[in-house]
């Protein structure tokens, strides 16, 4: 084979991927599954924002609500 085989042979062969790529319609799109928040998590955030000494009780069901909610919103 010669040089100009050799590139007409190249010159095909990316043609031919450039028209698979072209007729690929069905491209998926990947979204990240949801990951809540853990105990640990929310207990750091409940101390830096409201501090050591907090009550402990309704600050755990609201940070869950706030997650539901951004949850519902983002799947």
């Amino acid at each position: 084979m010669n040089s100009e085989e050799d590139e007409f042979r190249r010159i095909e062969r990316e043609a031919l991927r450039q028209a698979a790529r072209d007729e690929d319609d069905d491209i998926q799109v990947y979204a990240k599954p949801w990951v809540g928040l853990t105990i640990e998590e929310i207990n750091k955030i409940m101390d830096d924002e409201i501090g050591f000494n907090s009550c402990w009780g309704p600050e755990e069901s609201f940070a869950r609500a706030i997650e539901a909610k951004l949850k519902e919103r983002n799947t």
